[in-house]
């Protein structure tokens, strides 16, 4: 069997999508009677250099693509890919195919979130319409949906009730491994790793730490991930003047993250949207304090084990919600419950969940 996969997500610095394909990617070659091949718009990346390098097969087109500027004229250069490559599969792991490949394969798409439909103040109204024009188009050729959450699934079946007789699955990986025994310490600081943008809270985040020093807090604060917004990295600068206990590290490796992750008093994690939440798995796995926004989907993926603030009021309410909770979260972890939730995300039992969901025939 072989399956070809759209792997731009991989091409340069992986953020979310680009790291669960890595992840579930490094699971599934494990098994030799599947024959991947990659294709994408850049191989920058150490991620798809190491896949080129264990004998997989990447078909680049040499041009970086943004998520609107470029996409139709890639798609077209997918297409004529996929012609050679002639796979058993076709593995959309952005969602959106906005053409219609016409190919002798089955598709499989990963579907993250609704974002674009549920949140038009993130996304803005053009791509509103995008989605929703072209994921309406995608499902009637698609084979196949990977979920990553219950949540995705119901909301997806909400705005598109189709999906519910396309088959699926819900699957979602947390890699990353530990390449070294670290020691938990307190270093007394907040952490937050992410994207830098309002979706993420960040606003809530910088605004809910000055009140709570304010309050007589303490802590430190680092943040640390892609600057995605002007209007975030104009907060974040006033806020690293006006107080010197707040640090900016922009992109962070996986290592120097492990490393903040042990030293760390609490992880910090207030989005206002979020299809699954990476990070907050990744720090159960350190046994550290998480105070997370309340949204249904931290309470699906931790089994209510995190402190949470409420987003369900004003804005000026959930930046003292918040700082609340900061001057008094629960410091104690129960670990038994968080290896119970690690568990469930074990590499090798997600990456057999899809294999064998790949290697299902209709």
């Amino acid at each position: 069997m072989k399956v070809a996969i759209d792997a731009r997500t991989l091409g340069s610095r992986p953020s979310g999508v680009g790291m669960y394909l890595n992840d579930f990617l490094k699971q599934l070659i494990k098994y030799k009677d599947i024959e991947f091949v990659l294709i994408s718009d850049v191989a920058e990346s150490e991620y798809i250099k190491l896949f080129k390098n264990k004998g997989i097969e990447v078909y680049t087109q040499g041009k970086k693509v943004y998520r609107s500027a470029g996409v139709y004229s890639y798609f077209s250069f997918v297409k004529k890919q996929l012609d050679i490559i002639k796979p058993d599969i076709f593995w959309e792991v952005n969602t959106i195919i906005p053409i219609d490949l016409k190919g002798n394969y089955r598709t499989m798409i990963t579907i993250h979130d609704m974002f674009p439909i549920e949140y038009v103040e993130y996304f803005g109204r053009v791509y509103n319409l995008y989605f929703k024009h072209n994921l309406k188009k995608t499902l009637k050729h698609t084979d196949m949906i990977l979920y990553n959450s219950e949540q995705t699934k119901r909301t997806t079946e909400k705005y598109f009730p189709e999906a519910k007789h396309i088959k699926n699955v819900n699957a979602y990986i947390i890699s990353n491994p530990i390449k070294k025994k670290w020691v938990n310490t307190d270093g007394d600081y907040f952490l937050y790793i992410g994207n830098m943008e309002k979706r993420k809270g960040v606003d809530l985040l910088i605004k809910g730490y000055l009140k709570y020093k304010e309050s007589g807090g303490t802590k430190k604060l680092i943040l640390g991930g892609k600057m995605q917004e002007e209007d975030i990295n104009s907060l974040v600068e006033s806020a690293m003047a006006k107080d010197k206990d707040i640090s900016y590290l922009d992109y962070v490796s996986h290592d120097k993250k492990h490393e903040l992750y042990a030293g760390m008093s609490a992880f910090v994690f207030p989005s206002k949207a979020e299809g699954f939440g990476m990070p907050v798995i990744e720090v159960m796995r350190f046994n550290k304090p998480i105070i997370a926004s309340n949204l249904p989907i931290f309470d699906e993926i931790t089994d209510g084990n995190i402190n949470t603030f409420d987003l369900r009021c004003s804005e000026q309410e959930q930046i003292e919600n918040l700082a609340r909770i900061m001057s008094d979260y629960n410091a104690n972890v129960d670990e038994t419950a968080y290896d119970e939730v690690v568990h469930r995300y074990e590499p090798e039992r997600l990456g057999k969940i899809v294999y064998d969901f790949i290697k299902t025939e209709d």
